[in-house]
């Protein structure tokens, strides 16, 4: 609760100045060290036999330069992939916070990416979307040099991210979300999503009722208010593409009241009704932001990684 109103309170401020609100893993920790004074960071050191190749560029959006990150064992051994999306509610937060997730997922097997996508007003909806797209493909166009199989690849995110992660792969084989680079290249086609504490639908009515309330970053995303932006509230929501072609989706929950996360079992379910896998995970007695910090930290690997091997090994 405390850590969503700090970021609303503190991005309306920052949006009129023109930056960014902050959203980082110290104040994400500080937010709730009241509530859950158990948590504490997680270190960022290397696992044993993890190599890293950091700050690699895979796009270019005007002046704008995104970029990657790779972690893997040190070997030659060819590996499922996974992509990793920050949250910061689509205007805050670093591929950064995500580095030490990837790096234990590095160490079970996988080659594990945090990618950078564009925020704020430059990476509206669908433009986040175009930028995801486009990491997935250079993955596969770089398969050989990361020893990575180009046919398993997934896709991770946690809150905001978690959303863009889902997205993603609901439209696997949808053209449209591609973004204008994307003729002729590889396949932007994801095996599995891993989405942790991350809505499934904007058109929920506790969120609209709750968008017409004070002016908030929250919904720059979706461009603007659902009374201004409707259609694009419906067509920013993952659940509104759940289709055959979608990939198996696991769900990892908090149980905090706050932020508002709809749609998560409901596309579950609708994922199951077509054959396709999904799975719905709770946390008990968790803050939004667990899956960054101990105690919960270890488990929520665990419990990705679990799903990723059902989708992804080999």
């Amino acid at each position: 609760m405390k850590l969503i109103l700090l970021l609303l309170v503190v991005g309306c401020a920052a949006l009129r100045a023109g930056s960014a609100p902050p959203f980082t893993l110290e104040s994400a920790l500080a937010s709730i060290a009241r509530s859950h004074p158990e948590a504490t960071a997680v270190d960022e050191a290397l696992p044993p036999g993890v190599v890293a190749r950091e700050n690699l560029v895979y796009a270019k959006r005007g002046d704008e330069v995104l970029e990657l990150d790779v972690y893997r064992k040190a070997d030659t051994v060819v590996r499922p992939a996974v992509l990793l999306v920050h949250g910061g509610g689509w205007v805050a937060g670093s591929r950064t916070m995500e580095r030490s997730f990837a790096r234990h997922l590095a160490a079970r097997g996988y080659v594990a990416v945090p990618v950078s996508y564009r925020l704020g007003p430059e990476g509206r909806f669908p433009g986040a979307i175009h930028d995801l797209k486009a990491a997935v493909r250079w993955l596969r166009d770089h398969a050989r040099e990361f020893s990575l199989h180009p046919e398993k690849v997934g896709i991770l995110g946690g809150s905001a991210g978690a959303t863009l992660a889902t997205f993603v792969g609901a439209t696997n084989g949808r053209d449209d979300y591609e973004g204008p680079e994307a003729a002729g290249g590889s396949s932007s086609q994801v095996q599995a999503v891993v989405n942790i504490d991350g809505l499934a639908t904007f058109a929920d009515n506790a969120l609209i009722a709750q968008s017409e309330g004070p002016p908030s970053p929250y919904y720059v995303y979706q461009h603007g208010t659902y009374r201004t932006a409707r259609d694009t509230w419906v067509e920013a929501s993952p659940l509104h593409h759940v289709g055959p072609g979608s990939a198996p989706t696991l769900f990892i929950k908090s149980t905090t009241l706050r932020p508002l996360l709809p749609g998560r079992d409901e596309m579950a379910a609708r994922l199951r009704i077509l054959g396709i896998d999904s799975e719905v995970v709770q946390f008990d007695n968790t803050p939004h932001v667990f899956w960054l910090f101990h105690p919960w930290f270890e488990r929520c690997v665990e419990t990705a990684d679990r799903f990723l091997q059902r989708h992804l090994q080999p």
